[in-house]
């Protein structure tokens, strides 16, 4: 399958990420969160005026040096000391969920950024901070790369139209790499990566600084074997 494909399947993954939010649900939650802070208020007020009461009977009490039993009030009332940041520390621990979705552009460059090798000029072609475009230069011409990056929900469509024929690692991953020699536009690369998890991964390099323009290196900045290492990344995660 030609990689301009690639990149058409990328967008439309991309959109696919996106789920509208369910208006019905939304109104129901709210009627039942409504219901629910109308009756602990109610429950609230019968509660204060209890705890009133009972505050009062304990300061007469208190007041008198004696609880029951005939034992003094301090003694009754000091106790071992409690700690709070149990619940804190158990809250803290709690793991950070990974990314839903769409990775958001910028982030997705910078992932790319601190995987590429060292050596090489980044810089930034128009839009493609929105984009996930990015221009990188050896000192023999610049090229372009574009990145993709989303979690789906459902891969069935994925796995039948681009990663058709391709037989799975151990752990479920699907790999697809492509690469185009010089025609009309540049000659570019690109690898496709399908975690079991949904996570989706789409890098593309050509050899000119625009997808649309005459190929400006005779070889590229990076390897397929480069790409594959960069698209495989656990980063990505």
């Amino acid at each position: 399958m030609p990689i301009e494909e690639d990149f058409t399947e990328a967008l439309r993954a991309t959109l696919q990420a996106f789920e509208p939010p369910n208006t019905r649900s939304l109104l129901q939650g709210g009627v039942r969160s409504g219901r629910r802070r109308r009756r602990r208020r109610t429950t609230a007020v019968g509660v204060s005026g209890a705890a009133v009461l009972a505050l009062v009977g304990l300061g007469a009490t208190v007041a008198s040096g004696q609880l029951s039993g005939g034992r003094p009030a301090d003694q009754t009332l000091a106790g071992p000391a409690t700690s709070s940041t149990t619940g804190s520390a158990a809250t803290s621990a709690t793991p950070k969920p990974t990314f839903t979705g769409t990775l958001p552009a910028d982030r997705a460059l910078a992932t790319l950024t601190e995987l590429l090798p060292a050596g090489l000029t980044q810089s930034n072609p128009p839009g493609g901070g929105h984009s996930g475009q990015l221009w990188v230069d050896d000192g023999h011409g610049k090229s372009l790369l574009e990145v993709h990056v989303s979690r789906q929900t459902s891969t069935a469509a994925i796995r039948s139209h681009v990663f058709a024929g391709t037989t799975p690692l151990a752990d479920g991953t699907l790999i697809k790499t492509r690469q185009a020699a010089p025609g009309p536009g540049p000659g570019h690369q690109a690898v496709n990566v399908l975690h079991p998890d949904g996570l989706y991964v789409t890098i593309m390099e050509w050899q000119a600084p625009d997808q649309n323009a005459p190929s400006t290196r005779t070889t590229p900045i990076l390897t397929l074997t480069q790409l594959r290492a960069i698209a495989t990344s656990s980063q990505w995660q």
